[in-house]
């Protein structure tokens, strides 16, 4: 796909490779390990509040850049929808390359159609291959060990940890910029 839009006269900086991926986040407890004293067992509380939402998120191993929408409250063909044409819309004049799994919510046909966005599925049942997962690793760790009141107070957290890599493409690069990626591009440009 790099050398056919190479062929086109593309050139690389209209060129956004990213990979995307949803993250639910909610009232449940979210559990991390943690240090405690010798001899004595860390106490958390827990809660178990069936409260849901989703964090949509595309990230470009390359740039640095990154795409996010937060609070929608289903994971489905709608909502994707809504997100790819917002990602489209805050990258005018690119090409996206737009990596992701095989996510029901990933099968509809008109996404194949979708203007300036090119659809790449990864293997089944392969989280390691995408580097959106461990950016929300990361994401995860903000919200670790804790017990929200309301599912706003969760989001203000994510939001912070989504912003502070939003801001800093060095450092999402470092964090997503798997070696294997930085390679293939770097074969084709």
């Amino acid at each position: 796909m790099l050398n056919d839009l190479k062929n086109q006269g593309i050139e690389p900086e209209n060129i956004e490779i990213m990979f995307q991926d949803e993250m639910r986040y909610g009232l449940i407890s979210n559990y991390r390990r943690s240090w405690s004293l010798v001899g004595e067992r860390t106490r958390w509380s827990n809660q178990q509040a069936f409260t849901n939402r989703y964090l949509y998120s595309s990230v470009s191993p390359i740039t640095g850049n990154s795409f996010h929408i937060m609070g929608f409250s289903d994971m489905d063909g709608v909502t994707m929808k809504a997100y790819l044409e917002g990602l489209r819309d805050a990258n005018p004049g690119k090409r996206i390359i737009l990596i992701w799994d095989n996510a029901p919510c990933h099968r509809l046909k008109e996404f194949e159609k979708m203007e300036n966005i090119a659809i790449v599925r990864l293997p089944s049942y392969s989280p390691q291959l995408n580097p959106a997962e461990r950016f929300f690793g990361e994401v995860r760790k903000s919200t670790a060990n804790r017990i929200f009141e309301a599912i706003s107070d969760q989001e203000v957290s994510i939001t912070q940890k989504v912003l502070e890599y939003a801001d800093d493409h060095e450092k999402m690069k470092r964090l997503t910029g798997y070696e294997w990626v930085r390679k293939q591009w770097e074969l084709v440009f």
